[in-house]
C-alpha cells in the first residue's frame, strides 16, 4: 500500500506524486551558481575547466548552462550582487578521468587552487579549487 491507498489510486495526471517509500530517482540534476561575474565564471568553466557550454541567454535576465555529465547541469545565473559569505553553502565535486590534466590546464588558466592533486585518505586522487565567485570545486578520480 503507497501513500494513495493503493497503485490503483494513483492520479493520472502527468505530475506524479511520490508515494511514502518510493525513492526520488531525476532524470538530471542541476546545481544552480548564482554570480555578479557572468563573463568570468562562463570563461572558468568552459575553458578553465573545460565544461561543455550548452546554452547562454539574455531574454530573462542572462545565464549559461554546462554540461556536468550525462545527468548533471551547472547553470550560472547572473544576479545585480552575491553576498560574499567566509564559507560557501555548497561545493561541486566533479569525479573524473585524468586529474593531472584538469589540474595543468585550470593553473594555465589562472584558478585559485587549494593545493596540487594528491591520494586522500578516502582513497581518491586530486585537488580542490574555487570558481570566479568562491564556489569550492573538487575535482578527483580513483588513486592510480
Amino acid at each position: 500500500m503507497d501513500g494513495w491507498g493503493s497503485p490503483a489510486r494513483r492520479p493520472s495526471s502527468l505530475f506524479y506524486v511520490l508515494g511514502v517509500n518510493e525513492t526520488l530517482r531525476p532524470e538530471l540534476a542541476v546545481i544552480v551558481v548564482p554570480t555578479s561575474r557572468l563573463e568570468a565564471s562562463v570563461s572558468f568553466y568552459r575553458d578553465a575547466l573545460g565544461l561543455r557550454l550548452l546554452e547562454e541567454w539574455s531574454d530573462m535576465g542572462r545565464g549559461a548552462l554546462f554540461e556536468a555529465s550525462a545527468n548533471a547541469h551547472i547553470e550560472l545565473v547572473e544576479m545585480p550582487s552575491v553576498l560574499d559569505v567566509d564559507e560557501p553553502r555548497t561545493t561541486i565535486g566533479l569525479k573524473i578521468e585524468g586529474v593531472d590534466a584538469v589540474y595543468a590546464r585550470v593553473v594555465g588558466h589562472g584558478a585559485v587552487v587549494k593545493a596540487p592533486p594528491k591520494v586522500r585518505a578516502w582513497g581518491m586522487y586530486g585537488f580542490g579549487l574555487f570558481d570566479p565567485n568562491g564556489v569550492p570545486i573538487n575535482i578527483y578520480e580513483p588513486s592510480p
